[in-house]
């Protein structure tokens, strides 16, 4: 058979195959190696860390997503840092920046994405936050976990992106540690008609599990119980 017209069939069936196997989860590369790609500004500190492992180049073709990049033809995706405004968007399905618009191709193409532990914004509020609006914001980060985000620590995500570990977030350092959501309590509220309240009063309103205090417009409150207030999560409202 002649040489060209050998090479010809075998470049269409090449073609045909391409075209039927569009869509399909990528594979390794010419040289071997899965795409990696960084969800991150090329400033980040972590992803310029990931882009001179050599670990991980030695395995990955590893690339910064700062704007546009090959969703489709990378194996893995991280996402350095995950913002409250990142969260509620995907969550809610609204992809207006380029990050977070890879971040939900990369989902729904069903890439393995991670995220650092130490990214999650949402963890620094967790000893601050109404315990109500936390609870809103954690079930979306776990309907996010649900969708195959995996949340990892920095310490062990190398070792799982080269298949050396399971991910699970070791014992961080106190200041880094992410504090339990606080769990949501049932609302409960008092009028008192006192001249003063005292440190004492909203004590004893906190053991009665009291979650709101309404007090007269010309009741005197006292720094002592306005700072117990805070601390016990208890609302003061003068009317």
């Amino acid at each position: 058979m002649d040489q060209t017209l050998l090479d010809e069939i075998v470049a269409r069936v090449a073609a045909k195959l391409s075209a039927v196997e569009a869509g399909a989860p990528a594979g390794p590369g010419p040289d071997g190696r899965e795409g990696l790609l960084l969800l991150s500004p090329e400033d980040d500190p972590l992803c310029q860390s990931m882009l001179r492992c050599e670990k991980l180049n030695a395995r990955y073709r590893v690339s910064c997503a700062a704007g546009e990049a090959d969703v489709e033809g990378c194996a893995v995706a991280v996402l350095t840092t995950l913002t409250n405004e990142a969260l509620g968007k995907l969550a809610l399905g609204i992809c207006d920046t380029p990050l977070t618009r890879l971040a939900a191709q990369a989902i729904l193409l069903g890439k393995k994405v991670y995220v650092p532990t130490e990214g999650v914004e949402l963890y620094r509020y967790a000893s601050t936050a109404p315990p109500a609006y936390y609870a809103m914001m954690k079930e979306r980060l776990d309907f996010l976990t649900a969708s195959g985000v995996v949340i990892c620590s920095r310490q062990n995500l190398e070792g799982v992106l080269l298949g050396g570990c399971a991910c699970e977030s070791p014992a961080l350092r106190a200041e880094e540690t992410p504090a339990p959501a606080p769990a949501a309590r049932e609302e409960k509220l008092v009028h008192v008609t006192k001249r003063v309240l005292t440190e004492r009063d909203v004590r004893e309103a906190a053991a009665d599990k009291v979650t709101c205090i309404h007090i007269p417009a010309k009741c005197i409150l006292t720094a002592l119980a306005r700072d117990c207030a805070r601390e016990r999560g208890i609302r003061l409202v003068q009317e």
